[in-house]
């Protein structure tokens, strides 16, 4: 008989104290402004530029990423809710957050920190930042393991996770497979870094959209699709990946031929 994981963590953090609590989401938000923040320090370091602006770069970028994602989740997947019930777009305390917006709300954010500091090229800063986010993306899915959201298909591979909090089930862990492979993705960009350094401009860019948003889309078949499937096969989601799967391509071939052509 198959021994399945039993999972019922509770989403706010166990404290000795209960005048407030701390949820495991935002701990890992948390954790991945830090992290961007200290491997935003080492590539400067490594690069031997200031650090002056640091801080600003990390605040422009998850300040877009944040309103980016509350705004993807109202246009993607709750436009009818939240036109009806608009003051909820400003309540993201309960939740709502699409990766996809934010995404876009972060390169937003580079857009308008060029645009105001020039001396920051927006390629070197999208490259830059490509190499960075697999951490944060690795650590919010761990968000969402432990408030069991975005949870899998039901399985009975035994390393099947039961959600408590949604019923007892046996599925998927998507969210953690998506982590993993975040954290290895961030192994290969990083090493890619260590060989190439800033000589092959655009190279980091198109990894993270290519490679990121391909995991995306076939992790999605393992995962309880939000909506309905469109020619019966793939969700919302997997359709929402198509767009950045191709602008890594096209990003990936475009300095491929710029490089051939020089």
């Amino acid at each position: 008989m198959l021994a399945f994981i039993h999972w019922n963590v509770n989403p706010n953090l166990p404290l000795p104290f209960d005048f407030f609590t701390v949820q495991w989401y935002g701990l890992m938000w948390s954790l991945s402004i830090i992290s961007c923040f200290y491997l935003g320090k080492w590539i400067l370091k490594s690069e031997n530029l200031d650090e002056e602006k640091l801080i600003l770069i990390v605040q422009y970028v998850f300040i877009g990423a944040i309103v980016g994602a509350r705004l993807g989740q109202v246009l993607f997947y709750q436009f009818d809710f939240f036109l009806a019930n608009p003051v909820e777009i400003f309540k993201i305390w309960k939740g709502g957050l699409s990766s996809h917006g934010g995404v876009l709300g972060g390169l937003a954010g580079l857009f308008f920190f060029e645009k105001k500091y020039k001396e920051y090229p927006f390629l070197w800063l999208l490259d830059k930042t490509s190499i960075i986010l697999f951490v944060p993306a690795a650590l919010i899915r761990l968000g969402n393991l432990f408030n069991s959201e975005l949870y899998g298909k039901e399985t009975d591979v035994p390393w099947a996770f039961i959600f408590e909090r949604v019923d007892y089930f046996p599925r998927h862990p998507v969210v953690l497979y998506e982590s993993i492979a975040y954290f290895i993705l961030f192994g290969v960009i990083l090493k890619l870094y260590r060989i190439y350094g800033s000589a092959k401009r655009g190279m980091y860019a198109a990894f993270f959209f290519f490679m990121l948003f391909t995991v995306r889309f076939f992790l999605e078949f393992f995962k309880v699709a939000e909506g309905e499937l469109y020619f019966r096969v793939v969700s919302k989601t997997q359709l929402l990946n198509v767009p950045f799967i191709i602008t890594g391509f096209i990003t990936f071939l475009y300095f491929q031929r710029k490089k051939t052509t020089e």
